[in-house]
């Protein structure tokens, strides 16, 4: 398996907006008295709360900071024997296929899918383009 990473500024610029976004909600929360440490979770921008004892939530700003360092980074992991910049351009051609497929699941009416194999997510679809060729 090989890391591939690559840098964008528009990526950058879009995890800072996200960033800031979500402590936004998250200090609105805070100035509300909403949050408490047991409806909390690890997930999102909830990494940068801190616990303080039994009830008191706070911003931890150190983790805000850490964070900020991987904006405009994005990681591929591949077994792919590709140089990066092919491997890199092919991950951003993948919401095309994605939307294709999507596209086709709906033509099809063969929603849901709930398979995870690609053979039986193969097996299901020809079963329904079969079905709608027939019908």
């Amino acid at each position: 398996m090989r890391l591939i990473v690559d840098y964008s500024e528009s990526r950058a610029k879009k995890d800072a907006h996200n960033r800031e976004k979500g402590l936004a909600r998250l200090k609105a929360k805070i100035s509300s008295g909403k949050p408490t440490k047991t409806s909390l979770n690890d997930r999102g921008y909830n990494k940068f709360l801190e616990l303080k004892g039994e009830i008191q939530v706070a911003l931890d700003a150190a983790r805000i900071e850490l964070d900020k360092q991987w904006d405009g980074l994005k990681r591929y992991l591949t077994n792919s024997t590709c140089p990066p910049p092919e491997v890199i351009g092919s991950y951003r051609q993948l919401w095309k296929i994605e939307r294709a497929f999507r596209i086709s699941k709906t033509d099809l009416r063969i929603r849901p899918i709930y398979h995870r194999k690609r053979n039986r997510i193969e097996a299901h679809i020809c079963i329904a383009f079969t079905a709608y060729t027939i019908f």
